[in-house]
């Protein structure tokens, strides 16, 4: 199987359109539901603030090489069980659906978003065509453990 790779939010849009028409999604570590809840979370960060950050000289020197590589190749691998730090405990019960109507709500609230937008907690500032990249691949790097 290839990787999935999508380049903005509005791919992951019609990429949640394909799960969603499904009635058999199958997950390895997180439950679909969690997952869409996490990358919804992530999403909300970058307007909100992110909870807990990587001291600026590491976002500086680290981050930004890590967040140019990945936009470079135009797709990222990262833990996939991994919270975001500081971040409350995910909730674990809910559907496929309901993770899915989500993020699909956190993803507009996004692109509707006209104020700055926060630091991420490792690659530091970033403008919001490079967000929009980085939760397309971050998106599809959470959706090669599901399997639809």
């Amino acid at each position: 199987m290839s990787k999935l790779i999508l380049k903005n939010l509005d791919e992951a849009l019609a990429e949640l359109d394909k799960i969603a028409a499904k009635h058999n999604v199958q997950t390895v570590n997180w439950s679909a539901y969690r997952i869409f809840q996490h990358c919804a979370q992530t999403i909300a960060y970058s307007m909100t603030g992110y909870p807990a950050q990587k001291p600026k000289w590491l976002q500086w020197t680290i981050g930004k090489l890590a967040i140019f590589k990945f936009l470079r190749q135009g797709y990222m691998s990262h833990d996939l069980a991994a919270p975001v730090p500081g971040s409350p405990a995910l909730q674990t019960e809910g559907t496929t659906a309901e993770g899915i109507a989500l993020l699909r709500e956190t993803i507009q609230q996004f692109k509707a978003f006209e104020k700055p937008l926060q630091p991420h907690l490792f690659f530091g500032t970033l403008s919001k065509q490079e967000y929009d990249q980085y939760f397309a691949m971050h998106l599809a790097d959470h959706l090669s453990e599901v399997k639809y």
